[in-house]
């Protein structure tokens, strides 16, 4: 029986081994995180896209969070995607002096859809093109220093950018609470980590900046169910780089009170990122690039759920405590034990480190710590929903009507 316990652990350690080393290297490399906020030499001009799909209710928000950027007036351009909308999107937008780019197809329907039309159509306009667009969900505000964040990093050549992408309403919630932790986690430190390591970071959806001559050199061309990601790949395997901008900064609405949206919009999170584990993992393999960015890219992709590979580790640990108490003087065990026990505690010390890096890096009020009393719930109801059907198509996260 001691045998199958210790046989039990460094099976579990071995399946975990190449993300114990990945969180690792995510985490040290995070230490380096800085901001670098300082003034424009010159303003380059953007183009900000705004999806939106019935959004008539919080448009209006986003586009005057958009209006009060501390930028020139002149140097950026607000278009609004009204795609397939069957409210007063486009009307809404128009009054808050919003240019509006309205699309209806039946057979395409995706955020990832409507930025290829938008781009398309950019393209061919006579005017001159701008030098990078912008990506800003719907439902968000921008920090009034984004484009001067971004502007800063296209003058000195960098061409794909992602900004950190929290939470609007962080305390309407103790899940918008926790919500708000996981992104500073996974939008934040995990970026900050995949840039400094220099395999170039994800892309998240909201707050993407694209130079307008990268996007003729790699067209966009992702629509599934989680196209940032679908994009960051295609980038990646064509030897782009990401860069995260930190001092760049835009919070999205996380929904609360809506138990059925709420699932809707993870799900379709959590089945994208499973879809694209299978669509590019051959990709990866036959890029022409040194075996160990291939490694990092492999285990970044394939790298499970932190909630799984937490209760792996916290099991592989306590398995192999359990063979050591066992061991009944088997001094062959007990060392073997031993090993797969400490380093079982090397990797849950790296995982505390990245735990804590939110409030060390960028400076998530300690507040939030109290939300994390609620993470086995969530992560016993994030489990049960991947057991869920995935859903065929994109579809509109539904928003509780505030006013009502």
């Amino acid at each position: 029986m001691m045998w199958i316990l210790f046989a039990l652990s460094a099976a579990l350690y071995v399946l975990m081994f190449r993300y114990h080393v990945l969180l690792a290297l995510i985490s040290q490399a995070s230490l380096r995180l800085t901001t670098r906020e300082r003034p424009l030499r010159d303003f380059p001009r953007f183009t900000l896209l705004v999806p939106a799909h019935n959004e008539e209710l919080g448009i209006a928000a986003t586009l005057g969070s958009i209006h009060a950027l501390d930028y020139p007036k002149t140097s950026f351009r607000v278009i609004v995607i009204a795609d397939n909308c069957s409210d007063q999107t486009a009307k809404t937008a128009r009054a808050c002096g919003a240019e509006v780019f309205e699309r209806f197809d039946d057979q395409h329907k995706s955020k990832g859809y409507a930025l290829e039309y938008a781009i398309r159509k950019i393209q061919n306009e006579s005017i001159p093109h701008p030098d990078a667009i912008v990506v800003i969900d719907a439902d968000t505000r921008v920090d009034r220093k984004l484009l001067q964040a971004f502007g800063n990093r296209l003058l000195e050549g960098e061409e794909w950018l992602q900004a950190y992408y929290s939470v609007s309403n962080p305390d309407d919630s103790w899940r918008t609470q926790l919500m708000t932790y996981a992104f500073g986690l996974f939008n934040g430190i995990w970026l900050a980590g995949q840039d400094a390591l220099g395999i170039g970071c994800s892309l998240r959806g909201n707050g993407m900046a694209f130079a307008w001559n990268a996007l003729s050199r790699q067209p966009w061309r992702a629509y599934g169910l989680a196209e940032d990601l679908e994009f960051s790949w295609h980038l990646r395997v064509a030897g782009e780089k990401v860069r995260f901008v930190p001092e760049a900064r835009v919070f999205g609405e996380i929904i609360s009170g809506n138990e059925k949206a709420s699932k809707a919009q993870r799900l379709r999170w959590e089945k994208g990122r499973a879809e694209l584990k299978t669509a590019f993992r051959s990709s990866i393999r036959q890029m022409t690039a040194p075996p160990l960015r291939k490694w990092l890219l492999l285990s970044d992709l394939r790298m499970p759920p932190l909630s799984r590979w937490m209760i792996f580790t916290v099991l592989s640990w306590i398995l192999s405590l359990s063979a050591m108490i066992s061991a009944d003087g088997n001094l062959l065990l007990l060392i073997l034990a031993g090993i797969i026990l400490a380093l079982n505690s090397i990797a849950l010390f790296y995982f505390a480190l990245y735990l804590s890096l939110p409030f060390t890096k960028l400076h998530l009020p300690l507040k939030y710590l109290s939300a994390l009393s609620k993470a086995p719930f969530y992560m016993v109801w994030k489990l049960m929903l991947l057991m869920s059907r995935t859903p065929a198509q994109w579809v509109r996260t539904e928003r509780m009507n505030k006013g009502s």
